[in-house]
């Protein structure tokens, strides 16, 4: 079941990826390369991401997405081409990483992949993929963007329930800037990824808003949020398994498009984290 959420721009301990506008820090660049062909660009940047292990900021990379950067079709943010099934090929960008498992995943807290949105904040959970669905603006209508998050919750005493968690927004071309795309967002979701709920999903979030676990900065953050974004986490676990969140008055982020082709698409967003994605087929 796909969830329904108002449309808003996440905190920093909502969303992963767009949070309050402020200046990135200075990246450390490697020497470019000039390069002859966007293909040539291209296969650069893969072989730059397979090296550091899919760190967007690793100083090769950024080279790559400089050396990419000229042969981005123009005016990205009002080309059809930001629209369809994207894939991120980037590494997974949530805090405090617990490490990676034997199949090579990414680990971290439930909490911190979600930005302190659902508990229990302390259960591990693996990171099998990140989808990145979008939709392009109309004239009058703005578009959509959602971040999907495919996991393992990893349970101590049985075998690991695979879940989606969903965060969905809407975007719009930024007036005089064609190559930037704001981006509100206002809710999302946790759910069983196999639609049914089983037992060990009902126990394990028997308390889906608990904060009995948070730090009593995390608290206070989650307060601020309710108090001036309208934040509202659910309390009980839905019929079919589902635990949702909403903030519908959210400020507004964005991302810059560095490089939109047919397939590919690099986009900084207004805190700097960068993420690259592969267009999926079909």
């Amino acid at each position: 079941r796909r969830c329904v959420a108002l449309l808003a721009l996440p905190t920093p301990y909502v969303c992963m990826l767009f949070l309050l506008a402020a200046s990135p820090p200075p990246l450390r660049r490697a020497p470019p390369v000039m390069l002859s062909s966007a293909t040539t660009a291209k296969s650069a940047l893969r072989a730059a991401l397979a090296a550091s292990d899919g760190e967007p900021k690793a100083p090769e990379v950024l080279a790559a997405i400089t050396e990419l950067e000229p042969f981005s079709i123009p005016e990205p943010a009002l080309s059809p081409l930001w629209a369809g099934d994207w894939r991120v090929i980037t590494k997974p960008d949530f805090p405090d990483s617990l490490g990676r498992d034997a199949a090579g995943r990414y680990k971290f807290s439930l909490g911190r992949a979600s930005f302190n949105m659902f508990a229990p904040q302390m259960l591990p959970v693996a990171i099998d993929s990140i989808l990145n669905p979008s939709s392009a603006p109309a004239p009058g209508s703005p578009g959509a963007y959602e971040v999907i998050v495919k996991l393992d919750l990893l349970l101590p005493d049985a075998s690991p329930l695979a879940a989606t968690m969903e965060n969905v927004a809407e975007c719009t071309p930024v007036d005089g800037n064609p190559g930037r795309m704001a981006v509100k967002f206002g809710g999302g979701c946790l759910r069983p990824a196999d639609g049914a709920p089983s037992e060990a999903w009902r126990d394990t979030f028997a308390a889906p808003g608990s904060s009995a676990d948070l730090s009593r900065m995390q608290r206070f953050q989650l307060w601020v949020a309710r108090r001036l974004f309208g934040l509202r986490r659910a309390e009980e676990v839905a019929a079919d398994g589902t635990m949702t969140y909403e903030m519908p008055r959210a400020p507004e982020g964005y991302l810059d498009i560095l490089f939109l082709d047919e397939d590919l698409r690099v986009t900084r967003g207004n805190r700097g984290s960068i993420v690259i994605a592969e267009r999926l087929p079909g």
